[in-house]
């Protein structure tokens, strides 16, 4: 009978410890749950936040494009505007260097010789110089 009552308490006891271990492992899952179903209601407040800071995104990145295709073009106005200008500049000079060339006063030949684009006559020949 020591045996048998020596049994029923190990029995009871390995009884007690599977209960106590069941209730954790129950309590355990529960506050798993419950964590989870908290970071799902963060992720899902997050979603719209994410939605709205695409379109931020998408708007900036149109805007980019669109200001990247304003400047192309305004970069090609330039160079154009720059080639007329280069243009108009060159016929200026050889206009100028050929009305120095006929002009007796101008000394086209000096070696210091520059046209004078402002619209004065550029290195003259001095009076000693003239025949």
């Amino acid at each position: 009978m020591k045996y048998v009552v020596i049994i029923l308490i190990v029995l009871a006891v390995l009884l007690a410890a599977a209960l106590i271990w069941t209730a954790m492992k129950r309590k355990k899952d529960q506050v798993g749950r419950e964590r989870a179903s908290e970071l799902r209601s963060e992720a899902a407040s997050t979603a719209a936040a994410k939605q709205e800071q695409e379109a931020r995104a998408r708007e900036a990145e149109a805007e980019a494009a669109r200001v990247r295709a304003r400047a192309d073009k305004l970069e090609v106005r330039a160079a154009e505007e720059r080639t007329s200008y280069d243009m108009t500049r060159a016929q200026q000079e050889n206009s100028v260097r050929e009305a120095d060339a006929v002009d007796p006063d101008v000394d086209h030949r000096s070696t210091d010789y520059q046209p004078d684009l402002d619209g004065t006559p550029g290195h003259r020949a001095e009076r000693g110089d003239q025949i």
